[in-house]
């Protein structure tokens, strides 16, 4: 007996969601919308993403592709809708269609976001600060002008990671994989492994690194 494919209805969303809307004709590949909320086989309500603090102009029947990060699926969910209705109060949204089919997908743990996140490196007694570069689900890249770390080291890594319309403090521990040293500025590169990812922050990983792809893939 076949899976049951997951609907729309079945992700549970809650309004609030940050969705990623692809536009026919639109000059930009991907726009910024939030969930307003849906009603079960009929509709869903999305934010009108806007240009220069302007909604977009979009006509009725114009086809979507929509893209989420699906915690209850743990990965991406993507799906083809279009705009059956347009509203502009209270404010701009537009009604989409239910979709007929959910593509479902997880974020490949080597798959590398880029960053620029200020981060605390701590080890043993030791507590330097440091740039991350780049991200991933399974580690990242972290620039320090500390020169005592060793490849090997266990160290715990503190980031604070904007989701949408949370804040959330991280607290990973990872491996040094690799030290590289820039002879020009004196900057250690310090390639890291993530240990022991908690399942919440790993959901929490794999949603930031899928807003970075977004904005700035590679």
């Amino acid at each position: 007996m076949s899976a049951r494919q997951p609907t729309f209805e079945s992700l549970q969303l809650i309004p609030g969601q940050p969705l990623q809307l692809e536009i026919d004709g639109h000059k930009r590949d991907r726009d910024r919308s939030v969930l307003v909320g849906y009603r079960p086989g009929s509709a869903i309500l999305v934010t009108t993403p806007t240009i220069k603090g302007r909604p977009v102009p979009v006509r009725l029947e114009t086809g979507v592709n929509v893209r989420l990060f699906a915690n209850r699926l743990n990965g991406v969910c993507a799906f083809r809708s279009k705009v059956i209705y347009i509203a502009t109060m209270p404010f701009a949204h537009l009604h989409l269609s239910m979709p007929g089919e959910l593509f479902i997908g997880e974020i490949r743990k080597s798959v590398r976001a880029r960053v620029k996140l200020t981060t605390a490196l701590i080890h043993q007694e030791e507590r330097v600060t440091a740039e991350l570069t780049d991200l991933s689900v399974d580690g990242a890249r972290a620039r320090t002008s500390f020169r005592s770390f060793d490849a090997g080291h266990e160290i715990q890594v503190i980031v604070r990671l904007n989701l949408g319309r949370v804040e959330k403090v991280m607290r990973l521990n990872a491996l040094i994989r690799s030290i590289i040293l820039n002879k020009e500025d004196g900057q250690c590169t310090l390639g890291l492994q993530w240990l022991d990812v908690p399942a919440n922050d790993s959901i929490a990983l794999q949603a930031y690194v899928l807003e970075r792809l977004n904005e700035h893939p590679y």
